[in-house]
């Protein structure tokens, strides 16, 4: 993943590129500050003091903060009979057998998600980076349906959800014994159960901001647009973004998220001026790239991210809870 280390670098590269005056100007009125997240190694997460920025591990919450579920499915049994007619014509299908029955056991139940990463922004807010439009204070947690791989995203928030809390009294929660049960049947690995238990392994990477500018994806013109010369590359374990504009990976997803939340995922509409125009409300607060320790949760990701987001009233009255998301791959 790239940033722009400050605006004159934006300027220079669309002096570089011999861009319109307009679009240049475009380009640099809209960039937003933006941080992008460093990983580092590996960590037993039991080394971490409470309150650090993470991915993996568990979260440390507030003892008023209830840990995040997903409502049950609108349909189950019809998902439950899709899920086994998708099976039976599947490779391997024997193997997973177990892991689909355990999947359709929790359609018709709220059931935990699982834990993907918290963010200090107390601790965020500090650095030039950061977007004014974030609390300045508080964490912020993030989570997403470990089931969704299997039969699809179908809830209007497309399977994630963020919490935020300035509360203090932060303590390591326990991972649910649902998502732990899930892991280990296999939920996230196509069927193929996991040797060991879940509390065998529990890592966590520290996170380190980095501060630059992201440049708008959602003009007409952005798609034929290559600004790499004038961007700061990051090293090795880099990707995931606190705020500023969304980076895509394929193409702009504002309109997807718009479908996401009023119920419409994966019609063709996405695309639909009349769409993109609505979804010009969905601000970007976090970006979870998938090359990282979370490959214990969705291995499905593969090279791509979680891209998340809040409607902007939403997100300036800290209702976080409102959250939507989608993801892209290469």
């Amino acid at each position: 993943m790239t940033a722009f280390a400050d605006l004159l670098s934006i300027q220079r590269a669309c002096n570089t590129l011999n861009l319109d005056t307009a679009l240049s100007r475009a380009l640099v009125n809209t960039a937003r500050p933006t941080i992008w997240l460093r990983h580092g190694d590996p960590v037993d997460d039991v080394a971490l003091i409470a309150g650090v920025s993470k991915v993996g591990g568990e979260p440390d919450l507030p003892p008023g903060i209830a840990w995040p579920t997903r409502p049950a499915l609108a349909d189950p049994e019809g998902t439950a009979k899709r899920l086994r007619k998708t099976l039976a014509g599947r490779a391997g299908a024997d193997d997973a057998a177990l892991c689909l029955e355990f999947v359709i056991d929790h359609l018709a139940q709220e059931t935990p998600m699982a834990f993907l990463a918290q963010v200090n922004l107390s601790v965020m807010a500090r650095e030039p980076g950061f977007d004014p439009s974030l609390p300045d204070r508080g964490m912020l947690w993030a989570f997403n349906d470990p089931f969704a791989d299997w039969y699809g995203t179908q809830s209007p928030s497309g399977g994630i959800s963020l919490v935020w809390s300035d509360a203090g009294g932060l303590e390591r929660r326990t991972t649910p014994q649902v998502v732990r049960e899930a892991w280990q049947n296999g939920v996230s690995d196509y069927g193929i159960r996991m040797s060991e238990p879940w509390e065998a392994d529990v890592k966590a990477e520290p996170l380190t901001p980095v501060s630059g500018w992201s440049i708008t994806p959602r003009l007409s013109r952005h798609a034929y647009i290559d600004l790499a010369d004038e961007r700061f590359a990051m090293k090795e374990g880099g990707g995931d973004q606190l705020g500023g504009w969304e980076e895509p990976i394929q193409q702009k997803m504002h309109g997807e998220v718009e479908l996401i939340s009023t119920g419409k995922a994966g019609s063709e509409q996405a695309y639909a001026e009349s769409v993109l125009s609505a979804g010009e409300r969905w601000r970007h607060v976090l970006t979870i790239n998938a090359e990282t320790y979370l490959w214990r949760l969705m291995p499905t990701w593969g090279d791509g991210a979680m891209f998340m987001f809040v409607d902007e009233e939403e997100l300036e009255a800290r209702r976080f809870d409102k959250a939507a998301g989608t993801s892209q791959f290469t």
